[in-house]
């Protein structure tokens, strides 16, 4: 089993971790480890394709280093969600169009604050246990599906079918752990596949 270190930073994770699944680092500043870095890869057995960012912060703009993780997904319907620390309140206000919903899972609704445009799809959506859990073990993130080449915040303008849509996730800080690359992975092949269930977005499975 090979041992991932973070000794050398949160780049060298990135390094092995797009060794170990294929993934394709775009590293303009390699000498720096507080520059933006890209990493692209493949969701297996599809044609969707997961970007990794590690946004550096930024004091004139009073924005703090963070981790992207983005998709985009052709849309079948105007269905748009966002989620969000339940301590968090920032950004939500901006969706229109959209409810407060409770899932119907405790542990899951006292965690999360949730919007969305389909109260029965986003109950569907988080009807899935492992779902669940996997946003469970990462209390802190930020999802939302959104246009795609807007501002990483839940969007006003509505969506419309057949419209490509960003399905992107966000945390705090340049991740250093191998294990929540991977977690992240999960989490979107995951939602995707349940995404794709509900009717909400085009099915890319490659035959």
């Amino acid at each position: 089993m090979k041992l991932h270190s973070r000794i050398f930073g949160w780049k060298q994770v990135w390094f092995e971790f797009s060794e170990e699944f294929n993934a394709q680092i775009d590293d303009p500043n390699p000498d720096s480890s507080t520059s933006k870095l890209t990493m692209s890869m493949p969701i297996d057995g599809t044609d969707w394709e997961l970007l990794y960012t590690m946004v550096p912060g930024d004091d004139k703009l009073k924005s703090e280093q963070h981790t992207t993780v983005e998709t985009n997904i052709i849309g079948t319907d105007d269905f748009k969600f966002a989620l969000y620390p339940e301590s968090w309140y920032h950004g939500l206000h901006k969706l229109l169009g959209v409810q407060d919903i409770v899932v119907g899972h405790e542990d899951f609704d006292k965690a999360f604050m949730i919007k969305g445009s389909d109260e029965a799809k986003v109950k569907a959506l988080f009807d899935d246990a492992v779902l669940r859990k996997l946003f469970l073990d990462e209390p802190q993130m930020q999802y939302w599906v959104s246009v795609e080449h807007q501002e990483s915040m839940p969007t006003r303008k509505s969506l419309r079918e057949g419209q490509s849509k960003l399905l992107s996730l966000r945390v705090k800080g340049a991740v250093d752990d191998f294990e929540r690359l991977k977690t992240f992975y999960k989490l979107k092949h995951r939602i995707l596949a349940q995404l794709t269930r509900l009717g909400v977005c085009q099915a890319t499975t490659k035959s």
